[in-house]
């Protein structure tokens, strides 16, 4: 018996030490295009102009491609500073929206995660996709939900703000985020967040930090194989006591 009982443990303690380690995940694009056309908008009192709102178009350029994506990727800008060229190639660390400083709370990441919910058009990672006024739309609700910091969620005053055409949708956006969160958890998609420069990473070129969406990725087993190991322990313990009761009889 005691025997079994090492060879269990020994199992899952050679499973967990050649499992892999918790890791920055790294991903490599390539910009290949982004919409056609351009927003103006005020952040803290600054205007900034010409800036292209999402969706932006990449091509996987790891080697080999990041398993955990699916072509074609897409991606809405979440960072009004720093620049990206189209057939610029950045490395990107991959996180949970609220663990980018660019986002750095769970109450936006939740925010942000209604908006995809009840709004996000996976039409829109088709390569041949041009942009228009519901995806601008979406890329200024986006933009006030990571930068404003009023409490009143609109494009139209505070700290970011926008007189482009498409505010009046995206104020609707904002206001039409209710159930959206509730959707978004009962999607076939994950939220994440890319980050550039990559935080350990070798290629350190400056970018412009993304929202991207992938396929939901597959819980780790280590714990619901400990929890199974620890089954067998506890029946191999009551096998034993059993035995040395009915020998004791």
């Amino acid at each position: 018996m005691k025997l079994r009982l090492l060879v269990a443990v020994g199992a899952v303690a050679g499973f967990l030490f050649l499992s892999p380690r918790a890791s920055a995940e790294l991903i490599t694009l390539q910009l290949d295009h982004t919409v056609s056309s351009t927003v103006s908008v005020n952040l803290g009192g600054t205007p900034i102009s010409n800036v292209a709102p999402g969706p932006y178009s990449w091509s996987d350029k790891n080697d080999p491609p990041n398993s955990n994506f699916s072509s074609p990727i897409a991606t809405f800008c979440i960072e009004l500073t720093g620049t990206i060229v189209v057939g610029g190639t950045y490395v990107f660390g991959v996180y949970a929206p609220e663990d980018a400083p660019t986002i750095g709370s769970a109450d936006k990441a939740n925010a942000i995660r209604a908006l995809y919910g009840n709004f996000y058009n996976s039409a829109w990672t088709d390569p041949s996709f041009k942009g228009d006024n519901e995806s601008k739309a979406f890329q200024l609700a986006l933009w006030e939900l990571v930068h404003e910091t009023d409490a009143t969620k609109t494009v139209s005053s505070g700290n970011f703000q926008t007189a482009s055409t498409a505010a009046t949708r995206a104020n609707e956006m904002l206001n039409g985020l209710a159930g959206g969160l509730d959707k978004y958890n009962n999607s076939d998609y994950e939220l994440v967040a890319l980050i550039a420069p990559a935080p350990g990473a070798k290629d350190q070129t400056p970018g412009q930090d993304q929202l991207a969406v992938r396929p939901k990725s597959v819980p780790a087993p280590p714990a619901a194989l400990l929890a199974g190991i620890g089954g067998m322990v506890f029946m191999g313990r009551s096998r034993l006591k059993l035995r040395r009761t009915t020998n004791t009889v």
